[in-house]
């Protein structure tokens, strides 16, 4: 099912204001005075007013019904239209707060290790150290990739990509669920990545499974759900996702001397954690996180980029760097129309001009350098990258935010009706007291039974009612 950026938003419900005060203070003047003056007027003759019959009937009567008019008044007037408000509000906000975690959901990259013809790529795009590097049009590659004894540039670059995890990998291979995903030019590549790992006595063969560059490398997304994904979990118990994933990607000018290259080379590494990893271990160390993405058609970007930004993954005012690449025609005018549209105070950064033009390795180099700025304070990075007919549209952040709907006292409620019951109990009193010295009849039986009929009636409403009421609000907020 698509993933829905709207939160499913409806005002808070009100339960009004209760009784007030003066309400309460008239009906016990009234009661008091209708009481008092009807038991004056049939009092008998010539007995005497100091007596507990004067009291009962002229004082506590009349007090016990007016605690129990009161006590219903203020059950229908105000405690079960807050009971209900209650009820709705509390399913209101474990909804919201359910969409704030999942727009917020992210794969979080413990490491990585970029390759780029230019030293130092990020921070001088960022202008942090050095010059900006302006290289349109050029294509350029990879230096210092001459392997001793015939070995290839490839296998130096897979070993120059593995060697700075190689602490971290040999954790992941030993927890079981690791598996490492390499796109680039040929499948066959895996031998060269299975040798680089053996010649850095990392343990075990890992599980490699190859992505063409056409592939859209969408598994990340059954990360963001929680759910299985079919294409490469298939090795795994009961086909989970593994907690740790290896995402190896490179692209290498290797054509005759003859044929002109047309993309720079350029390779990156990255050791993702799955969400379920970071809920084991939320202390182990993180670069950043790699928060769910937005894909759009070329001629909706202006409204996704706006969806994405009102969603509030982060506050807008955190989003410092844009970050784009292989972008072209309709998608890249669209997509800087929708960066401007949206008033985004960003820096932008063309990873086309600082290295020349790109191949597909680029969907990967640029989240790296944008997590890279992120984790060294450099806030939040908006990347852009090239999808068919349109882009898709990412945020990436040093830390994923919470969720941090506030929870009001509002939306506590009680499953006891102590305001029901404390009415009912009081009119069984009135009962009582005006019937001191007869006999318990028909009357009082019939009258007990339907106050104790009403007790259990309002218990039961509260306790079935209220789950249903708050399952029903839940479906009414996702509809």
């Amino acid at each position: 099912m698509k993933f829905r950026w709207t939160p499913p938003l409806h005002d808070e419900w009100s339960a009004g204001e209760p009784p007030p005060g003066w309400l309460y203070a008239v009906l016990f003047f009234l009661f008091v005075s209708l009481f008092l003056g009807g038991t004056v007027a049939t009092w008998p003759q010539g007995k005497s007013m100091a007596s507990e019959d004067f009291v009962r009937t002229a004082l506590a009567a009349p007090f016990v019904l007016w605690l129990a008019v009161s006590f219903v008044l203020y059950a229908f007037m105000y405690d079960s239209p807050a009971f209900e408000a209650a009820v709705r509000n509390a399913a209101r906000w474990h909804v919201l707060t359910r969409w704030q975690r999942k727009v917020r959901s992210g794969v979080a990259v413990l490491d990585s290790v970029i390759l780029a013809p230019e030293p130092d790529l990020a921070e001088r795009m960022l202008k942090l150290e050095g010059s900006p590097p302006e290289n349109p049009g050029r294509v350029m590659r990879l230096d210092s990739l001459d392997g001793a004894d015939g070995v290839s540039r490839e296998r130096v670059v897979i070993e120059k990509l593995l060697t700075p995890l190689a602490t971290r990998l040999a954790k992941a291979m030993r927890s079981g669920s690791f598996d490492i995903v390499m796109q680039c030019e040929h499948s066959e590549s895996s031998v060269n990545v299975h040798a680089a790992w053996a010649q850095l006595k990392l343990p075990g063969k890992p599980l490699i499974r190859w992505l063409s560059n056409d592939q859209d490398p969408s598994f990340a997304d059954a990360w963001f759900e929680g759910s299985s994904d079919a294409r490469y979990a298939d090795s795994f118990v009961h086909g989970g996702l593994p907690k740790y994933r290896l995402v190896l990607a490179w692209h290498l000018d290797d054509v005759g001397a003859d044929v002109q290259p047309d993309t720079s080379e350029a390779a990156v590494a990255l050791l993702l954690g799955s969400p379920a990893l970071m809920r084991e271990k939320p202390e182990m160390k993180r670069q950043g996180w790699l928060l769910r993405q937005i894909v759009t058609d070329a001629d909706e970007l202006d409204k996704a980029l706006a969806l994405l930004v009102a969603a509030e993954q982060v506050p807008r005012e955190r989003i410092h760097h844009f970050w784009y690449s292989r972008l072209r025609g309709l998608a890249l005018h669209a997509t800087l129309g929708a960066v401007k549209d949206t008033e985004l105070n960003v820096e932008k950064h063309a990873l086309d001009s600082a290295i020349g033009p790109q191949a597909p390795v680029a969907r990967w180099l640029l989240q790296a350098l944008a997590v890279k700025m992120a984790h060294f304070g450099q806030g939040a990075q908006l990347v852009a990258l090239p999808r068919p007919n349109g882009a898709a549209l990412n945020i990436v952040v040093k830390d994923t935010p919470t969720a941090d709907l506030p929870w009001k006292a509002e939306y506590e409620y009680a499953l006891f009706p102590w305001v029901e019951l404390a009415g009912c109990m009081s009119l069984w009193t009135f009962l009582v007291l005006m019937s001191p010295n007869d006999t318990w009849g028909t009357v009082q039986t019939v009258f007990t039974v339907v106050i104790a009929i009403v007790v259990v009636l309002n218990f039961a409403w509260r306790i079935f009612w209220g789950p249903r009421l708050y399952t029903d609000e839940v479906f009414r907020l996702y509809g």
